[in-house]
């Protein structure tokens, strides 16, 4: 392990030295954690709830994004969602 710790230091140091490798260094790191072909954008219903709405239609956008089932995971019981 301390060689592993060894050897990625000494990359840095001669990192830092050589101008525009240490940037590239970044890129590549940046690159392997946050690939941009994982995740693609997609459009997302935005509508308010009206205030008058009853229980139901609030149920069912809840359900429909997918937040109900989470929130049954953390409040398990119909007394504790209610508070």
């Amino acid at each position: 392990m301390r060689r592993i710790v060894e050897r990625h230091l000494a990359k840095l140091r001669r990192a830092q030295q050589v101008p525009g490798e240490l940037d590239r260094l970044q890129d590549e790191l940046v690159a392997r954690l946050y690939p941009a072909a994982v995740a693609p954008v997609r459009a997302v219903r935005t509508d308010r709830i009206p205030a008058d709405a009853p229980d139901w239609y609030f149920e069912a956008e809840l359900q429909r994004s997918g937040l109900w089932d989470m929130m049954e995971r953390c409040y398990p019981s119909p007394v504790a969602q209610s508070q």
